[in-house]
């Protein structure tokens, strides 16, 4: 049993950026989906953890948030259920990890080496050569933004991603991603494309003489881990996005400078989430969609914010 990890690739699904616009005066996205950090099959940098049904808790992951109330007891924390009463988002308190430092720059290395939406494989071998060789495989996704939404429309055809519109409150379709499921789970493990894959980066290590520890490939993907549009009006933006949890369970890591509160809309559980600093204030909703079995986010940046009432009516259509 493992535990996946959210590739650190994934938080961009996430990030619904706006490019080089007004990122300088409040970087929204940036600090809400920054802090997500983990779903599963997957390895990232944030703080939302998503755990396999199949997976036992390992390492730290990360699709995610840093979503913080004040010091509730560990049984008080925000919990939304499924129909079955199965608990598949559970707020936690926050807890300190770090990734496999060593593996940075070989995924700094993978993804200059892939091209836009190019899912590449790598193998990493230490200095001790075969005998210190890797086992498994690691994964790096290269980003490729979707400009059309006719194209997006194309890719979620292809993946079975789910359907996002093409108008959201008002805002235009800006630019989509759509980000792989990588394969790191135990059943992934055990397919054919995994293994080929395996077998011919590790014979392409064993057979180097040379000093060269990195060994890739990129290999064809289908499911979608998560996707996220970004929609535009004028130099104001929404970002909606979605993590497919594929069985998984989030964890959200709260922290004392967000305000949390649980609502319902559309007959569905929300939380909407207030963040209070010195240098700026936010706010951002998130909801788990069980008929796709995802976990969504929803923020609102730029000259123009929306208010909670708007942020409200827009997860209103959204759920409808």
């Amino acid at each position: 049993m493992e535990r996946n990890k959210i590739s650190n690739e994934y938080q961009d699904i996430i990030y619904a950026s706006a490019g080089n616009e007004l990122l300088d005066e409040v970087d929204v996205e940036d600090k809400v989906m920054g802090r997500i950090t983990g779903i599963t099959g997957r390895k990232r940098s944030f703080s939302l953890r998503v755990m396999n049904k199949t997976t036992a808790v390992a390492s730290m992951l990360t699709l995610f948030l840093l979503i913080s109330v004040t010091a509730y007891a560990a049984s008080e924390y925000i919990q939304i259920r499924n129909s079955e009463g199965v608990v598949k988002v559970q707020h936690v308190a926050p807890t300190e990890s770090a990734e496999n430092a060593s593996y940075d720059k070989y995924a700094q290395q993978a993804e200059k080496f892939a091209k836009p939406g190019e899912l590449i494989a790598y193998l990493v071998k230490n200095k001790a050569g075969a005998a210190g060789l890797a086992t498994e495989l690691q994964f790096k996704y290269k980003e490729q933004r979707i400009d059309a939404y006719s194209d997006f429309l194309k890719e979620i055809k292809r993946t079975g991603a789910p359907m996002l519109p093409e108008t959201a409150a008002g805002y235009a379709f800006k630019y989509s991603v759509i980000h792989p499921n990588s394969p790191t789970t135990d059943t992934a493990k055990g397919s054919s494309l995994y293994k080929e894959t395996l077998n011919d980066l590790t014979a392409q290590a064993n057979k180097d003489k040379g000093t060269r520890n990195l060994f890739m490939k990129a290999i064809s993907w289908s499911e979608p881990g998560g996707l996220s549009v970004t929609y535009s009006k004028n130099n104001a933006f929404i970002g909606i996005s979605a993590t497919l949890m594929h069985g998984g369970k989030v964890f959200v890591e709260q922290t004392p400078e967000n305000q949390a509160n649980k609502l319902t809309v559309a007959g569905t559980e929300v939380i909407y989430n207030k963040v209070v600093r010195e240098e700026v204030s936010y706010d951002y909703l998130n909801w788990y969609n069980e008929k796709q079995d995802a976990y969504y986010t929803l923020t609102s940046y730029g000259d123009k914010i929306l208010t909670q009432e708007q942020f409200l009516q827009l997860a209103e259509e959204l759920l409808k």
